[in-house]
C-alpha cells in the first residue's frame, strides 16, 4: 500500500488542479462554490494524509517556519471570532472559514511533500491551463448566448474566471517559449485564455494579466536587462491604471473607483476595530455594518471589503496578513533569485499575477485553491530534496497511520457532507439538511420556524432579511421586545437595510 501511495500521491496535485476551474454540481443549491471549497478541503487532507505515510519528496525547508506562524495566526483568530460557528463552517457560498484557510496552507506543504520528478509538477500546470481554457470556452458559449450577464464559464462568479486566467496565461506563454513537445498547444491555449478574459469584463483581471506577464518578462531576461525592463514594466502599469481611471472602463459593471476607495476607507476602519486577531473568519458580513459610511445595497456585497489583503486583516488580523505575506513573499523572493532555474520565471509570475487580481478582490476557494496549489508547485521546485528513507516505522509510523485515517474522517465530515446538506437542501429536506450539516446556517433559515430560525441568528446568518423574518415570526407570537432585538440586529449587520428600519419603526 505504501509503494502504490508513493508512486500515485504524486499525481494528486493534478487531479485537484484539473478539477478546481471546471467541476461543479448541478444537483445541489450552491453548485458552484461549494464543491470547489470541498475540493480544496479534500485536497489539503488527502494529500498531507498520504504525505504522513510515505517518504517526502522535499522539506519544507525555511518556509516551514512561515507556514506554521500562519496557520497559528488562523487557530487564533477563530479562538477570538465574534461567531465560532460562522467562523467554522464559513457563511453560505462563501465559505472562507478556518478549515478552508488551513487548506490552502496544506495544499501549498502537500505539493512539496508528494511532487517527485518534473514530470509530475509539468502535469499539475498542464492541467490547470487545460481546465481553465475549458472553463473559457464555456464562457464564451454564454457570452455568445448572452446568459448569464458576465459569463463566468461555470465558476459562479466572472471574475473567479478571469484570477484563473490570470494565472493560466503566463504558465502557456512559457511552455509554448521555450518549445516544449506540446509548443503549439500550449500557443493555442493563449486563445480561448485571451477570449475568456475578455468577457469576463473583469478589469482586476486585465491589470493582474499585465502585472503577471511583465514579471515573467522581467524573470527571463538576462540579469543585465533587469532594470531597464523594471522600468519599463513600472511603466506599463502606470499606463494601464491610467487607462482605467480615465476611460469609460472606470464606470465598468457600475464599480466606478470612488466607490471601491470609499468601501477600502470603511474597511480599514473595520480592521482597526479589531486589529491583532480580527473579528474571525468569514465573521465580516457580521461586523462590517457597525463600520459602513454609505448605503451600497446594490452595488457591492458588504460582506467583504473587496480587497484581499484588507479582508486578511480584517478576519484574521494585522497578525494573519503579516503571517500570510511573509509566506508568499518568501515564496516570490526565492523564485526571483533562482529565476535561472526552468519553469520558476513562469509560476512565480502567476503568483504576482494574483496578487495583483486579489488586491481588488478577495480570497474564495476556486482562485485562491489554485493559487496556493502553484505556490506549491513552484517550491517543490525551490526546495532543496530531502527524504526520510523508508518512511515512518515503529510508534511514529503507528502515529502517522492515526493521523492519516483522522484527515480521512476530516475530510469526510468537512468535505463530503456539506455536499450531501446542500443536495437535500435544493429538494426542499432542509430537516435533513441540519442533521448532517448542523452549523450551516443556511439550512436553519430555510426551515423557517421560529425556533429554527433563532438557531440561525446563533449560529451567525450575515443576511439581514433572515432577521426582519424572524422579526416577524417574534411579533406574530406577540413578544415585541424579541421582534425589536431581531429588527435592530438586522441594521447592526446592515444600516441601510430598509425593510428592517420599516418594521422597527413601527413597534416604536
Amino acid at each position: 500500500m505504501r509503494r502504490l501511495l508513493e508512486r500515485s500521491g504524486g499525481f494528486l496535485p493534478a487531479v485537484l488542479a484539473l478539477g478546481l476551474p471546471v467541476v461543479f454540481l448541478p444537483t445541489a443549491s450552491d453548485s458552484y462554490i461549494l464543491p470547489r471549497a470541498s475540493i480544496v478541503i479534500a485536497g489539503a487532507c488527502l494529500g498531507v494524509g498520504v504525505a504522513l505515510l510515505i517518504p517526502t519528496a522535499a522539506g519544507l525547508g525555511n518556509l516551514r517556519l512561515p507556514l506554521a506562524l500562519a496557520a497559528a495566526a488562523a487557530v487564533l483568530a477563530f479562538a477570538f471570532s465574534i461567531s465560532w460557528p460562522l467562523s467554522f463552517v464559513g457563511s453560505y457560498t462563501r465559505y472562507e472559514s478556518l478549515p478552508i484557510r488551513l487548506a490552502y496552507l496544506g495544499l501549498l506543504a502537500c505539493c512539496v511533500w508528494l511532487l517527485r520528478t518534473p514530470r509530475q509538477r509539468d502535469l499539475v500546470v498542464a492541467a490547470l491551463v487545460f481546465s481553465t481554457s475549458v472553463a473559457c470556452i464555456k464562457a464564451l458559449i454564454q457570452w455568445a448566448s448572452h446568459v448569464p450577464f458576465r459569463p463566468d464559464g461555470d465558476l459562479g462568479n466572472a471574475n473567479l474566471l478571469a484570477a484563473l486566467v490570470v494565472m493560466a496565461v503566463p504558465l502557456a506563454i512559457d511552455r509554448a517559449r521555450r518549445g516544449t513537445l506540446f509548443q503549439f498547444a500550449w500557443a493555442g491555449a493563449l486563445i480561448p485564455l485571451a477570449a475568456g478574459l475578455w468577457v469576463t469584463t473583469s478589469r482586476s483581471g486585465d491589470l493582474g494579466l499585465v502585472a503577471g506577464c511583465l514579471a515573467l518578462l522581467a524573470m527571463s531576461v538576462p540579469r543585465r536587462l533587469v532594470v531597464p525592463v523594471g522600468a519599463f514594466a513600472a511603466g506599463v502599469v502606470a499606463l494601464a491604471l491610467f487607462f482605467v481611471l480615465k476611460t469609460p472602463l472606470r464606470a465598468l459593471n457600475d464599480d466606478p473607483p470612488e466607490l471601491r476607495l470609499h468601501l477600502w476607507s470603511d474597511g480599514a476602519r473595520l480592521v482597526l476595530g479589531r486589529p491583532l486577531t480580527g473579528w474571525g473568519e468569514d465573521a465580516t458580513g457580521l461586523s462590517f455594518g457597525h463600520y459602513l459610511t454609505q448605503d451600497y445595497a446594490g452595488l457591492v456585497t458588504f460582506d467583504r471589503v473587496h480587497s484581499g489583503p484588507l479582508d486578511v486583516a480584517a478576519t484574521q488580523g494585522l497578525l494573519g496578513l503579516a503571517a500570510l505575506a511573509w509566506v508568499v513573499g518568501l515564496v516570490i523572493w526565492t523564485a526571483w533569485r533562482r529565476r535561472d532555474v526552468a519553469g520558476v520565471p513562469a509560476l512565480a509570475a502567476a503568483l504576482v499575477g494574483y496578487s495583483v487580481w486579489v488586491f481588488f478582490n478577495f480570497d474564495w476557494a476556486p482562485a485562491t485553491g489554485a493559487f496556493w496549489l502553484l505556490a506549491g508547485v513552484l517550491w517543490s521546485v525551490l526546495a532543496p530534496p530531502h527524504s526520510w528513507g523508508g518512511g515512518p516505522q515503529g510508534r511514529r509510523g503507528i502515529a502517522a497511520g492515526i493521523a492519516a485515517v483522522g484527515l480521512v474522517l476530516v475530510a469526510f465530515v468537512l468535505a463530503v457532507l456539506p455536499i450531501l446538506a446542500d443536495t437535500w437542501y435544493v429538494r426542499g429536506h432542509s430537516d435533513l439538511s441540519v442533521r448532517v450539516d448542523p452549523l450551516q446556517a443556511q439550512y436553519h433559515w430555510a426551515i423557517g420556524t421560529v425556533d429554527e430560525l433563532r438557531r440561525a441568528a446563533d449560529l451567525g446568518e450575515t443576511e439581514p432579511s433572515m432577521y426582519v423574518q424572524l422579526g416577524d415570526q417574534e411579533r406574530l407570537l406577540g413578544d415585541l421586545a424579541a421582534a425589536k432585538r431581531a429588527y435592530r440586529r438586522a441594521l447592526e449587520i446592515d444600516p441601510y437595510y430598509t425593510p428592517a428600519a420599516q418594521h422597527l419603526a413601527t413597534l416604536t
